[in-house]
């Protein structure tokens, strides 16, 4: 299994796994529509996939600066794949590849933001995975309360 950017022809299996692993839109058509829109703003979104199993979607924010702040804004890996450490594989390569880029571009990482459920049982990757660090909580967000988590460039270690 290896990580990389997504093309065109992955926007049907990366609708499909959003549909198992999300629940904010349940129409097959804008999902796929959506993603596409997204995909298309590269490098503004940067999405990568993982076989069938698995994406994560990267936006960055605040346009192109020199100190560039990322945000984890999606990963889905396949209920049945959870739990295999892809989600880790899945958010070191990419980011790897998004910190290259952005070093070609003349950019340095300075953070990365991720949003969840304060519920969410992903925040545990994201501590792991990133070093990530709950800041806020934003009350009524979505489905509930979402806590924002942040992780500086100089706590990652993407070994």
């Amino acid at each position: 299994m290896r990580v990389r950017k997504m093309s065109e022809d992955d926007i049907s299996d990366v609708a499909n796994i959003y549909l198992k692993c999300f629940h904010g839109m349940n129409d097959i058509d804008k999902v796929k529509e959506w993603i596409y829109l997204k995909h298309i703003s590269y490098p503004i979104n940067r999405y990568y996939v993982i076989d069938k199993k698995g994406y994560i979607l990267w936006a960055e924010l605040g346009g192109f600066r020199k100190d560039a702040v990322i945000e984890l804004e999606q990963i889905a890996i396949t209920p049945e794949e959870q739990g295999k450490g892809l989600g880790s594989m899945l958010i070191r390569e990419s980011l790897k590849d998004v910190i290259r880029e952005l070093d070609a571009r003349g950019s340095t990482l300075k953070l990365v933001k991720v949003t969840t459920g304060t519920e969410n049982a992903a925040q545990r990757l994201y501590k792991k995975v990133l070093n990530a660090r709950a800041v806020a909580v934003i009350p009524d967000m979505f489905r509930g309360d979402e806590v924002i988590l942040i992780a500086r460039s100089k706590d990652l270690d993407l070994s």
